[in-house]
């Protein structure tokens, strides 16, 4: 059987035919019969699934035939060499047929350019796989990969320039790579995406990976203060209209603490001009009332308040309520806070806490019990605050304790009819509520 199978490879090399693939004239090379022989046999063997026999024939036929016979060589060679792998135990055995994998792959990239780029993915994803641990392989990991992304730019796959940024840090932290090289190879990536976004608007995905590659920045240690403005400064002087770059400076200098440099002012200022927003009215906020200019500051908190929506709106909006408190714009906070807590449950319990805060510190007119009754109403806010966030629950706890001294004793509350658990209304800087009656005991 075996002699009329050999017989019939014979007359299918004369034809120059194979099952399932049509070649002209000459495509076997000088040693047709050979080739075509010895790539009818392993595909044979690789459908049964004998592995060896196909490797034997395999590279025969790598060895028989030119090298752009088929593509397909290449692909079933890499399964072929795929097995051989999982069976071996040595080292060294592993070590060559990743080498040979790799080659491969390498060789199929250089003689097929149209599936050249989707060739050199899968080869660096093998990379990945089969030396992604070893930290003595992480150089020729991170020169593959920076290679990759130099040369097909902002039509680098995602996944893979992260990669080449981790790696990188990860060089840093082995010293083998420098502060300048890891601020240089961001740039680098950074605008390999920012490529991307201009070349493919469309494209959804480019967000989550400049925030994948900021992380990879930011956890490398690189990312200081002086060293952000060392490298961005330039960036946002020589285009100042590039609004996705703007945000990117934004956000990295929000993120490492760096609000209070000129640099975040300059790029805060020039996205609110470009694209006025409830967030670049906050960031302004903060850099102006981290400077001091209190007046400014306010201004910009308003804004961002008239402009959010939703939790954002709350947030602000609780930021803007501690303002008024601490301006004596007691009426105003109390109406923000309780706004604050409608938008963002969040700050359910720190309203409560706050309102209280404002009662006890509102001057009551009236008699004896009329000014300490305010103590009163601050108590209740303080027990509701805990309940809504029992985070609060110590603060709480302690506020309650200094109140409790302003309590009337019950002496004093029964010289105007009153004891303990009576209910009582109070009106004091335009704010009202019903209390409960509570005495010194």
């Amino acid at each position: 059987m075996k002699k009329l199978r050999f017989a019939l490879y014979l007359l299918a090399a004369a034809l120059f035919i194979l099952p399932g693939e049509t070649f002209a004239q000459g495509r076997f090379g000088k040693d047709s019969a050979e080739c075509v022989n010895n790539l009818n046999f392993y595909q044979d063997y690789l459908k049964q699934g004998n592995m060896d026999e196909a490797y034997s024939y395999w590279k025969d036929a790598m060895k028989f035939c030119p090298p752009r016979v088929s593509q397909n060589l290449y692909i079933n060679g890499r399964k072929i060499m795929l097995s051989r792998l999982n069976k071996a135990t040595d080292s060294a055995v592993r070590e060559s047929i990743m080498d040979s994998i790799l080659n491969l792959a390498e060789t199929r990239a250089s003689l097929f350019s149209k599936t050249a780029k989707k060739t050199k993915e899968g080869r660096l994803s093998d990379i990945m796989v089969f030396y992604g641990q070893n930290p003595q392989k992480a150089k020729m990991i991170f020169d593959n990969l920076d290679a990759y992304a130099t040369e097909f730019g902002a039509e680098a796959d995602h996944e893979l320039v992260v990669n080449a940024m981790i790696k990188a840090t990860e060089l840093f932290t082995a010293g083998q790579k420098t502060e300048e090289d890891i601020m240089n190879l961001y740039s680098k990536y950074n605008d390999i995406f920012e490529a991307r976004r201009a070349a493919m608007p469309e494209d959804t995905t480019i967000d989550a990976a400049e925030a994948m590659l900021q992380n990879a920045f930011i956890n490398s240690g690189v990312a200081t203060c002086d060293n952000l403005i060392k490298v961005f400064t330039p960036r946002f002087e020589q285009n100042q209209e590039d609004m996705a770059q703007l945000k990117t400076i934004s956000s990295l200098l929000n993120s490492n603490e760096c609000t209070e440099s000129d640099l975040f002012s300059k790029v805060v200022a020039q996205m609110y001009k470009l694209e006025p927003s409830a967030g670049t009215a906050y960031y302004l906020y903060r850099f102006f009332n981290s400077k001091g200019d209190k007046a400014t500051a306010l201004n910009y908190l308003k804004e961002a308040t008239n402009v959010a929506t939703g939790v954002d709106k709350g947030t602000y909006l609780y930021e803007l309520a501690t303002i008024q408190y601490s301006n004596h714009q007691y009426g105003a906070a109390v109406s923000t806070a309780r706004q604050a807590a409608d938008l963002n449950p969040k700050y359910a319990g720190k309203a409560e806490m706050l309102i209280g805060t404002i009662w006890a510190a509102t001057p009551c007119a009236g008699d004896e019990i009329a000014k300490r009754a305010k103590f009163w109403v601050a108590t209740d806010y303080m027990q509701r605050a805990k309940a809504k966030d029992p985070s609060l629950a110590g603060e709480a706890d302690r506020n309650i304790a200094r109140y409790r001294n302003y309590f009337p004793t019950a002496q004093d509350a029964f010289m105007y009819d009153l004891t303990d658990g009576k209910g009582y209304s109070i009106s004091c800087g335009g704010m009202s509520a019903s209390t409960t009656v509570r005495t010194l005991k």
